[in-house]
């Protein structure tokens, strides 16, 4: 840490100078990502950075249990609620350059209520594996997974992975803390493992963008259509009953 500039310390971290700045002066609070982000860059002891105790570096012990899977790449962005969103056809190009700031600037990007503070993506998934949870080409809003052994049995997750993105339940084996299971909501595809060293980034799914009301609306205006149509025929049947009736009487 010692001998960068201020600017040269947030590039970095992969935060703004300004922001950098507010952290120094005690003005903002420093997220638990950008905490991990020093610790990994110049391995400092977290507890010394949030309360000052202990030694400032770590011991090489302790190094080597942090893991560079806690960071993640954030966009340089003023309005930083903004989340890029990965379309199914870009997903290989997110595997490759997940961590490309340029890359990662490319893409659009989008305001959603109630994820404006956080670490955030939207994934478009593909296949129908997750249905009928999720299904295919919706768009679910995904945080990032900095700690993966936190992660609860059964949690649906995006995963990041040299041979693809796909959305998952994601178990850990019990006896092998080194394999995660993934699992599909749709019965006919088979649950496999993935060792964690095969896996780049996990997103945790906390919430999913639907157009399956379109179809459902489709559905619903041909079953009344239909109904409407039963409708004028009993009555149609109701006066040709009614008619016959009163010819009957007549006569």
């Amino acid at each position: 840490m010692v001998g960068l500039s201020q600017k040269e310390f947030a590039e970095e971290v992969g935060i703004s100078q300004g922001a950098l700045s507010q952290l120094e002066a005690g003005r903002s609070r420093i997220s638990l990502d950008t905490l991990q982000k020093m610790s990994l860059c110049f391995k400092a002891n977290c507890n010394w950075l949030v309360n000052g105790k202990g030694d400032i570096f770590l011991k090489e012990a302790t190094r080597n249990k942090v893991k560079v899977r806690s960071s993640v790449l954030r966009m340089d962005m003023k309005d930083m609620s903004l989340i890029p969103l990965i379309k199914e056809e870009a997903h290989a190009g997110y595997i490759n350059g997940h961590k490309d700031k340029d890359y990662i600037s490319t893409l659009d990007v989008y305001k959603i209520p109630g994820f404006d503070n956080g670490n955030y993506r939207l994934f478009e998934v593909s296949g129908d594996s997750m249905m009928p949870t999720i299904h295919p080409r919706e768009i679910v809003v995904a945080e990032f997974a900095g700690e993966w052994e936190d992660i609860e049995n059964g949690t649906m997750c995006i995963i990041i992975a040299e041979d693809g993105i796909v959305a998952k339940r994601a178990y850990f084996y019990e006896e092998d803390r080194s394999m995660l299971i993934l699992k599909s909501d749709n019965s006919s595809y088979k649950t496999y493992s993935l060792p964690l060293d095969d896996i780049m980034e996990i997103w945790l799914i906390r919430a999913r963008i639907t157009n399956i009301f379109g179809g459902d609306s489709k559905i619903n205006v041909e079953r009344l259509e239909s109904l409407e149509s039963d409708i004028r025929m009993l009555k149609a049947q109701m006066r040709d009953i009614s008619n016959s009736t009163k010819s009957n009487g007549s006569g």
